[in-house]
């Protein structure tokens, strides 16, 4: 049988109450160091399963706040950006003055240079990158959106540029005749207007309104569509037809032809002849004059306008229109030479023209491009791409009139300089009231962001309700442990004494 150290068989009950309170002693000083009730989660008793719980939320609400921080900072730079893009689509408009027709040596106006700058700044904010990621890129973030202004314009031995498109479309939309691909016959009293066939190309008779007395007017409807005016005597002075013809970027012109002899508003007139076979073949001239010039003003105008679509317009169709080609290019006719005033067909252009836009360009919502979950139950989107119709209209309407050649070799420059000033004003001023197409996108920024804001601040809220709870089970009153480590040590040194005392005594000291 073992000897106990003290004498007898049994530890002592003196030492068995010393053991445990230095056993609470090193608990107490452990606790005033680390500041925690335990280092290990058995240590807090029937709370460590909620402190573990709420400790996951803390994690969780980590991630989340990490991923409302990159949110925040895109958005940001959305915001901000958006902002200055609307300034500039503003700023833009006065650069598009009809009336401001300043013509510099080099054939260029000021309003086009001041228009060009515009056009690069933007393009510039639309190349806009956050942490190297393109926010204006879609879901190829890694990509730069927006080809160089020059390179859209010129392009290079391989890739049609924006001029060279246009180019097409001028000629094959003016026609041989610079007429609008139209063609006037004169047989007797009678003068025909006709388009030269069916093809997309050049004017499209609508209407007409005749007040011409002694001339009956008859429509064919087409394709190709024709009118013929056909004189049964002497029309009055002042009498006038106006014919109504469509234009390739879906707007109107008229021609109106008066007959001279007294004061009228109408741009083009022709005399009575001696006979009224005379009187029609005046007719005709001043038909040919007003058709040549309307096509080298409005058609041209509106021409530049549907090839710099064609170029810009790249957008995923859902549904396609009927006949849509992308990056459509006109098909000149058989040659040597190629000639594209006779072109009755479109195709499609996207192996040899130049593709303004890089970036993201598949099916879908490109909001739903860049997403991020900052909450349990919440996920914002907030993704941009370059060729999105807010943007592109802005680019397309200042690339066209930059592009324009408004030189004095070109017929009726100033005209055609008004023209495309007014399609380019018109396309940078939103309909009625209605916001702009940039505007309504940054409104759709603005929502996710102040859904990232308001989830951030419920986190901040939760955060600290939690962090208070765990701390209130593992943390400690440094007062309250001090006062019972200093009572502890008080019983522990009286104990020691006493313990000391007694396992001193003897018999012969206790006689």
């Amino acid at each position: 049988m073992a000897i106990n150290a003290y004498g007898g068989l049994l530890l002592p009950k003196q030492v068995s109450y010393l053991t445990n309170l230095r056993s609470q002693m090193n608990t107490l000083q452990e606790q005033l160091g680390t500041g925690k009730v335990s280092t290990t989660y058995g240590g807090l008793g029937s709370e460590r399963v909620l402190d573990l719980s709420l400790k996951q939320q803390l994690s969780q609400i980590g991630v989340f706040k990490q991923t409302i921080d990159i949110a925040s900072l895109r958005l940001d730079t959305l915001d901000k950006t958006s902002e200055r893009l609307e300034a500039i689509r503003i700023e833009a408009k006065a650069s598009t003055d009809q009336n401001n027709f300043e013509l510099f040596s080099n054939g260029r106006t000021s309003s086009q240079t001041s228009a060009e700058v515009s056009l690069r700044e933007f393009m510039a904010h639309l190349n806009t990158d956050v942490g190297g990621r393109y926010i204006f890129s879609g879901k190829t973030a890694d990509t730069l959106p927006v080809e160089s202004l020059d390179y859209i314009m010129e392009g290079d031995g391989n890739f049609a540029g924006l001029k060279t498109v246009i180019n097409e479309y001028n000629q094959a939309d003016l026609g041989a005749l610079g007429n609008g691909r139209m063609t006037t016959a004169l047989a007797g009293t009678q003068v025909t207007l006709a388009e030269d066939g069916a093809h997309p190309f050049g004017f499209k008779i609508d209407s007409f309104a005749s007040g011409i007395t002694n001339a009956n007017v008859t429509q064919t409807a087409g394709p190709p569509a024709s009118l013929a005016v056909d004189f049964t005597g002497q029309p009055e002075p002042g009498e006038a037809i106006r014919v109504f013809m469509n234009l390739p970027d879906g707007t109107q012109t008229e021609v109106k032809i008066a007959v001279a002899g007294t004061e009228t508003d109408a741009e083009f007139t022709f005399p009575r002849g001696a006979t009224v076979a005379d009187t029609a073949a005046n007719f005709q001239t001043a038909l040919d004059q007003a058709l040549t010039e309307a096509a080298n003003t409005d058609l041209k105008a509106a021409s530049t306008m549907r090839a710099t679509e064609a170029v810009f317009d790249t957008a995923p169709k859902s549904p396609a229109p009927p006949g849509y080609q992308p990056l459509a290019r006109v098909v000149p006719s058989a040659g040597p030479p190629v000639d594209f005033t006779t072109a009755t067909s479109l195709r499609d252009g996207t192996a040899d023209t130049v593709a303004w836009y890089a970036g993201d360009n598949g099916p879908g919502n490109p909001r739903q491009d860049t997403r991020s979950k900052v909450d349990e139950n919440l996920t914002v989107n907030y993704g941009a791409r370059a060729n999105e119709d807010g943007y592109r209209s802005v680019v397309q309407s200042l690339a066209a009139f930059v592009a324009s050649d408004f030189s004095e070799a070109n017929p009726d420059n100033q005209a055609f300089y008004k023209a495309m000033a007014e399609r380019s004003y018109n396309e940078l001023t939103p309909e009625g009231a209605d916001a702009s197409g940039i505007r309504s996108n940054h409104m759709e920024f603005a929502a996710a962001q102040r859904a990232v804001v308001d989830a951030e601040s419920r986190f901040q809220v939760e955060e600290s309700m939690l962090k208070g709870t765990v701390e209130e089970i593992e943390g400690i009153n440094k007062e309250e442990v001090a006062m019972k480590f200093l009572s502890l040590r008080t019983s522990l040194e009286i104990s020691y004494q006493a313990t000391s005392i007694t396992l001193g005594l003897t018999l012969s000291n206790y006689l």
